[in-house]
């Protein structure tokens, strides 16, 4: 029965967050969203989004990991419960904040387009609100409706969470029964209240509101079940689509059944620029398409030309990098990248390296051309040439650019090497070196001949400038293309014809994803597999082609029988298009660590400008900008949406400062996947170094943007959509140094709320225990984390370490610390202990700590703050040595009464000034209180920490009767260190004697 739930509160979802800062997300959204026809959704967003990240954010709407689903269906019948914790577990994760705001905006545009006025867009939005209080105010599993005797409660809770949300600063509260009205008729399937007779005070006409309540039911099913842009032609959606927009409008879609990346991109946005030109309206982005709202009678867009379209902005984005195609060997031999005759035609290719020879042999750098000449003319065979010429920069450079133009005739034109040298030194007017050129060998594979050459074509033509050197190589190039005319060049990505006919289905009606094409594709790649080459990327069967190790620069696969692995024509293409847009390949790079950003929201043409604000926003950052944020509130989660980690609202300028990696994607054109490369700010970094702070930015980025993560170090997105894995945080391949620490890689939503902290936690002690000139040493977090894999205790062990490091910048700064620092350090370490704890969520042995300490501070006590940690911790050290010093036989019984011994003996010896210490006031006073109180702490040492913490073995008690002390003096610091009556107790001390 209902009257069994728990109802929640707001004050249930912890302390109330201090609107201290602007959520990032709604500072974006307020500076995007200036269309008139958007004044009410950004009123909404100004006043009730906010509100909605603050509670909601670490909410499960859908999914969530086994524990919480247990939790949430605890009064379950037996025969349903397994059903039930497999739906939950098994649903993809969303947050209640996601859930909603998908509600809001999903149905936004319907809003628009059916021309509701601005009360009734309120109506929608308030309803899209509180539309799932439920799964506000229930601890468990149940429903609840405005009727019977549940009235007067779903009123109360109704109202309450109104306030908390300000929906009532948003639309009057007189609307209230029209809310709720609207929001408990969301739902077709269940919960629907159409009686009336329970809503007695609404201000608008009953069929008006059936009218609002099917946009809200709009928005419930989009927020509900739509995945993939093929999802929404469900019948009760197409009938409110129809009802609403007066048979006017249908949905339509295109998708692609894969997500390369970069190329995926442009193939979507090509097609929505040809879907706007025939009228389309864009509703829904997803990764791998769009949907649209498409009047009735109009025409499909004309895709005949797209694969051109892509093929354009493909060599267009080329052509900003073509420089990158030039690289050097260090023999002297400067050529073309194979890719080059695909972007380029010859006389581009020609130019391109032209121009890079003087990139690459900069006027600082050494001429070689001497020291060459050294080497080759002590030959027998060469002694009667004429070595008598200059040796200079301008040599090299006409010396290695002539021969890299005869490898690009050589490839262009497929002509012999003999033909491109005869050519060229032709139009050099340098025929008569043709016999010495090819006299001259290449020893070690260093185009000797090339510099004698060149040397003397220099001699010949006296000193030339750059322009002039420039000019002459042009000139040359320029002159053989115009004799033997431009070579035929065949179509750039010639497989993109097929390629986008084969991935992609636009809808022209309402058939479902054609995944018959998709499995039969699936089954050709794997039976050829054995017969064909496959990509070494994406393992695919697409044309591969031969392909060089990115590091060892050796060619490593064939098409020979022997090897079948290459690169296929589709990986090509989006390595170059990373190359020019992303400044980066496919490969693996040893300092970066990708983040694959999937929306758990959808994208509609408002959330597309904001997050495309968001990202272009995004600025490196440093473990320092995290934790200023948020270590003043114990790292809490909820707290993370209106911290600005990621810089959104920081100065542009000083965002630039910062290295910064990712995909540029046009603005309003983004399509629900998002790639971004977080480099390592080191020189040469470890595993650890460049893991570090990828690691973090996984667990924060689902509260700060909305979305699931997918840490890696591929470069390809590891999934089609974010739809295809539960998970909200995945880390794939991290260090190390994390399974041991946090002890899994990936995470769903609720479990966020323990594991962030944690992390955290790890950070803090490692950066405040490690560093070097005033900074973090982050190798040190894999000593850190395997000590905290041996015991969480291990906290208490960097202890003296930090305070070290303290008294380090102290002394540096000159400054006097206000604090005792031993405190400040004490109290950082219970805490960051507790929220290990909380994650681990396994035994507690500093509970035992606590308890031991608290027993002996009740007889004894360090003298003074300054007290040392063995007078602190006196009675703990007696008892301990006791033990370890006793034979293994003696009984339990007998080693309490030694250790009691040793107490009396502790305590008698303060109280007669012959020992330091002191001894609280009560015991002071009662002898017989004093007494109970020594033997109760002798037994709990015996029986807690020896007998049960070490199992009555003294090699235990040895090995972890450090990590014991340690903790015991944090407690014992942050407890009774400072006690301003300890002068008076001494003196009382002396008096009573």
């Amino acid at each position: 029965m209902i009257d069994n739930f728990d109802w929640l509160q707001p004050n249930d979802y912890g302390k109330p967050v201090i609107p201290e800062k602007e959520p990032p997300l709604v500072v974006l959204a307020l500076d995007t969203l200036n269309k008139a026809e958007d004044k009410v959704l950004r009123d909404w967003i100004e006043k009730v989004f906010p509100n909605i990240l603050d509670y909601f954010s670490l909410k499960p709407a859908k999914g969530m990991s086994l524990e919480a689903a247990e939790k949430l269906a605890v009064n379950v019948k037996p025969d349903k419960k397994d059903k039930i914790l497999t739906k939950l577990v098994e649903h993809k994760d969303q947050s209640l904040a996601i859930h909603l705001l998908n509600a809001a905006v999903g149905g936004w545009t319907l809003v628009k387009l059916a021309n509701l006025d601005e009360l009734e867009q309120r109506l929608y939005l308030a309803a899209v609100t509180l539309h799932d209080l439920n799964k506000i105010v229930l601890t468990q599993l149940g429903n609840v409706r405005m009727d019977g005797k549940e009235w007067d409660k779903y009123h109360h809770y109704f109202d309450v969470w109104a306030e908390t949300l300000g929906l009532w600063k948003f639309i009057s509260s007189e609307y209230w029964q029209d809310i709720a009205f609207l929001a408990q008729n969301a739902e077709d399937a269940r919960g629907a209240n159409l009686t009336l007779a329970n809503f007695q005070e609404i201000k608008l006409a009953p069929e008006h509101l059936m009218d609002l309540a099917e946009f809200v039911r709009f928005a419930d099913l989009l927020a509900s079940m739509a995945h993939r842009p093929d999802s929404l032609y469900q019948e009760n959606i197409r009938a409110i689509v129809r009802r609403r927009l007066k048979d006017k409008y249908v949905i339509r879609h295109h998708r692609t059944i894969e997500n390369r990346g970069l190329l995926t991109q442009t193939i979507h946005n090509a097609v929505l620029e040809k879907s706007r030109e025939v009228g389309w309206i864009a509703f829904l982005f997803f990764p791998d398409g769009i949907t649209y709202f498409v009047l009735k009678d109009s025409e499909k867009p004309d895709l005949s030309n797209l694969a051109e379209i892509v093929r354009s902005h493909i060599l267009k984005t080329a052509a900003k990098g073509l420089n990158s195609l030039i690289s050097r060997q260090p023999k002297g031999i400067i050529s073309c990248k194979p890719d080059m005759k695909e972007v380029a035609d010859v006389e581009l290719a020609a130019e391109t390296l032209i121009r890079q020879v003087f990139n690459i042999l900069g006027e600082k750098r050494a001429s070689v051309t001497g020291e060459r000449r050294e080497k080759i003319k002590l030959l027998p065979e060469l002694v009667n040439l004429d070595w008598n010429y200059p040796a200079n920069l301008q040599v090299d450079r006409l010396a290695e650019g002539v021969r890299g133009l005869v490898d690009i005739l050589k490839e262009y034109y497929g002509v012999s090497e003999e033909k491109a040298i005869q050519a060229l030194l032709n139009a050099l007017d340098m025929n008569e070196y043709v016999e010495a050129l090819q006299r001259i060998p290449a020893l070690g594979g260093v185009p000797h001949g090339w510099y004698f050459l060149a040397g003397h074509y220099i001699g010949k033509n006296g000193s030339l400038n750059d322009a002039e050197l420039e000019n002459v190589m042009i000139k040359a190039i320029r002159q053989v293309i115009t004799e033997w005319g431009k070579p035929e060049q065949l179509t750039p990505f010639a497989f993109l014809d097929a390629y986008i006919a084969q991935v992609l289905d636009i809808s022209d009606s309402d058939k479902q994803h054609d995944f018959e094409k998709e499995l039969n594709r699936y089954h050709r790649n794997k039976a050829n597999r054995k017969r064909e080459p496959i990509c070494a990327v994406c393992n695919s069967a697409f044309d591969v082609r031969e392909e060089f190790s990115s590091y060892t620069n050796k060619r490593v696969t064939s098409l020979s029988k022997e090897s079948l692995r290459g690169i296929c024509t589709v990986c090509q293409v989006e390595k170059l298009l990373r190359s020019y847009s992303l400044r980066r390949s496919l490969e693996a790079d040893d300092d970066l660590v990708y983040l694959h950003l999937y929306p758990d929201y959808y994208f509609t043409p408002e959330t597309a400008l904001i997050m495309n604000r968001a990202y272009k926003s995004f600025a490196q950052n440093v473990f320092s900008d995290l934790d200023k944020e948020l270590a003043k509130h114990s790292y809490n989660p909820k707290y993370i949406p209106r911290a600005d980690v990621f810089r959104v609202g920081a100065d542009s300028k000083e965002n630039e400062k910062r290295r910064l990696e990712k995909v540029e994607y046009l603005e309003g054109q983004m399509h629900g996947y998002y790639l971004l490369g977080i480099p390592a700010l080191f020189k040469k970094p470890t595993d650890t170094e460049v893991w570090h702070i990828p690691a973090l930015l996984t667990l924060i980025a689902p509260l700060t943007f909305g979305v699931k993560v997918v840490a890696s170090r591929s470069t390809l997105p590891p999934y089609d959509s974010g739809a295809d894995f539960k998970e909200t945080a995945v880390l794939d391949g991290i260090h190390t140094y994390w399974q041991h620490s946090i002890r899994k890689s990936s995470f769903r939503l609720d479990e966020l709320t323990n594991a962030i902290p944690a992390a955290f936690a790890v950070y803090a002690l490692t950066s405040q225990a490690y560093r070097s000139k005033n900074f973090p040493v982050w190798n040190a977090l894999n000593n850190v984390s395997q000590s905290l894999d041996t015991s969480p205790l291990y906290v208490f062990h960097y202890a003296d370490r930090i305070l070290e490091n303290i008294k380090k910048e102290e002394r540096k700064k000159k400054a006097n610390q206000l604090s005792d620092p031993a405190i400040i350090v004490a109290k950082k370490l219970l805490n960051y202990y507790q929220l290990l704890i909380d994650y681990y969520q396994e035994d507690n042995p500093m509970n035992m700590i606590q308890y031991l300490v608290d027993k002996y501070a009740r007889f004894y006590r360090a003298s003074g703050k300054n007290s040392s940690a063995y007078t602190r911790l006196r009675p703990l050290n007696i008892a301990a040595k006791v033990i370890l010093e006793s034979q293994p036989n003696t009984s339990e019984d007998d080693l309490q009464l030694m250790i009691e011994g040793y107490l009396f003996s502790l305590v008698d010896g303060v109280l007669n000034n012959n020992n330091e210490g002191y001894i609280p006031s009560e015991a002071v006073k009662d002898k017989n209180l004093r007494q109970a109180v020594i033997e109760e702490f002798a037994k709990y040492f015996v029986k807690e920490v020896f007998k049960n913490y070490c199992r009555s073995e003294r090699s235990l008690l040895r090995q972890n009767i450090n990590l014991i002390r340690h903790a015991a003096e944090a407690w014992y610091i942050k407890q009774y260190i400072k006690k301003p009556e300890e002068k008076a107790q001494k003196s009382e001390n002396k008096e009573s004697n």
